[in-house]
């Protein structure tokens, strides 16, 4: 696990990687998982992608059980990419595990399914849902005179790269600006952004302030409480460093556009579940 300490904000990022190693040695010779029944065990099904895409390139050793994990209802599924689909058939068959037709037959009699996990993606999810009930939304009373924004991009190595831009707000002309590297423990999950790009962004955040202590708006690239758990990175950094925070994102994680709710600034409203918590652009650029 590594451990974050910026701001007041203390918290730790799994090594996905090796907790899901673990998991693998668990399946006993003879039965079978699947890559959703994994991601469970992690504490997030929709991390049964990853689950998959780790399948395929982790490192492999003549040990390794991944032969054990097929797909729901007991479809055979890929293997390494790098080796044939009939070891994996050949290792399973040696087992005593029977496939007929690329499905494991008896499979709802040998999937495996009781793991011992801490579950580390739930607890994950425990602080989105933490720092979502410390959100207060309030207007502003006038536009700041600066602003800073935020975003990340990803180097081939996986190194995230955060950048910041301070502007003039009624000019958009260029104050200040700033990177920062850093190592990605955790990959791209869905709904758990915030994780990955947090470290990246909130050291930048600190950086920010001591060169503007007065800053009073910050944008960052990604959802705020247009969020499944109303927990989007934006929403997490806006409320760990405690300024107004506006998430900016490139695409609809959640909720709807509600036509019958008056107009934001001229955007359509997007809602979840009957509440406003995002607009959409139509299209407008600033």
């Amino acid at each position: 696990m590594g451990r974050s300490h910026v701001m007041d904000f203390d918290f730790q990022l799994p090594d996905l990687s090796d907790e899901l190693t673990r998991l693998l040695r668990q399946i006993p010779a003879g039965r079978v998982t699947t890559y959703g029944d994994l991601a469970d065990a992690l504490g997030l099904r929709t991390a049964a992608r990853w689950v998959g895409e780790f399948m395929r390139v982790h490192e492999h050793a003549s040990s390794c059980p991944c032969h054990r994990v097929v797909r729901k209802g007991g479809e055979l599924g890929l293997y390494r990419r790098d080796r044939p689909l009939d070891e994996k058939l050949a290792r399973l068959a040696c087992e005593g595990v029977e496939v007929t037709q690329g499905v494991v037959e008896d499979f709802d009699e040998i999937v495996f399914r009781r793991f011992r996990s801490k579950q580390p993606l739930a607890r994950l999810i425990e602080i989105q849902l933490e720092l979502a009930d410390r959100v207060r939304t309030k207007r502003l009373a006038a536009m700041p005179p600066i602003a800073a924004g935020f975003d990340v991009s990803y180097a081939v190595n996986g190194t995230a790269v955060g950048g910041c831009a301070v502007v003039e707000t009624e000019t958009g002309e260029l104050v200040w600006s700033a990177t920062h590297r850093v190592a990605t423990t955790l990959p791209y999950i869905p709904s758990l952004l915030t994780f990955r790009e947090l470290p990246a962004i909130l050291a930048l955040a600190k950086q920010v302030r001591r060169q503007f202590p007065a800053l009073k708006l910050f944008l960052v690239d990604g959802n705020g409480l247009l969020h499944p758990r109303g927990a989007g990175v934006a929403t997490c950094f806006g409320v760990i460093i405690d300024v107004p925070t506006i998430g900016v994102a490139k695409s609809q994680l959640c909720g709807q556009l509600d036509n019958a709710l008056p107009p934001i600034e001229g955007c359509r409203p997007l809602s979840v579940e009957g509440k406003t918590v995002g607009a959409d652009s139509c299209g407008r650029r600033p």
